[in-house]
């Protein structure tokens, strides 16, 4: 599930300038409530905070059929709407795939989530420094896509992301 836009619907009746000010003043709740949980990470007390760089990989909550699936992170962009949204590449899938030769998709070069999202569905990290699989082109057609606001990031686990990645390579 992609991360949804806030967006409001007012009605007023009356004089313009109060329906002006109060849309005003929706934009900036608006504005102010997206700011409040973007990029947002806690850590529990007694954790340490755990840095997420370029290159690493990660072992995180699989679904039941991919255990030994990982991740790699494979940019980190900050967003000043939005905060950090960290793109990743994921192995070793057993995704059902309609399309393929052999009925199933293994990777998944490109997607995008939020910090917490990753976070959460973090589980160890395997390695600080791997080799960056070929994401370029879904990142550029993301990034074409989130600067035009017809695409977003998911806010969702990996487990689950996937999940609907095969759902929809299989429609």
């Amino acid at each position: 599930m992609m991360r949804p836009t806030l967006k409001s619907t007012l009605v007023f009746a009356g004089d313009i300038r109060i329906k002006l000010l109060y849309l005003m003043l929706a934009c900036f709740v608006s504005v102010a409530l997206v700011n409040s949980v973007a990029g947002q990470t806690t850590v529990p007390p007694g954790e340490k905070a755990i840095s997420l760089k370029v290159g690493q990989v990660w072992s995180y909550k699989t679904r039941p059929n991919e255990p030994t699936s990982t991740f790699v992170v494979v940019k980190i962009d900050r967003n000043l709407k939005y905060g950090t949204i960290v793109h990743i590449a994921v192995r070793d899938l057993k995704m059902k795939n309609m399309s393929s030769p052999n009925g199933i998709s293994d990777k998944i070069s490109h997607m995008p989530f939020s910090e917490d999202a990753i976070r959460q569905s973090l589980v160890k990290l395997l390695k600080e420094k791997a080799e960056l699989p070929d994401f370029e082109e879904g990142y550029r057609l993301w990034k074409e896509a989130f600067n035009q606001e017809r695409a977003g990031f998911y806010t969702i686990s990996v487990a689950e992301a996937v999940g609907i990645a095969e759902k929809t390579l299989n429609q």
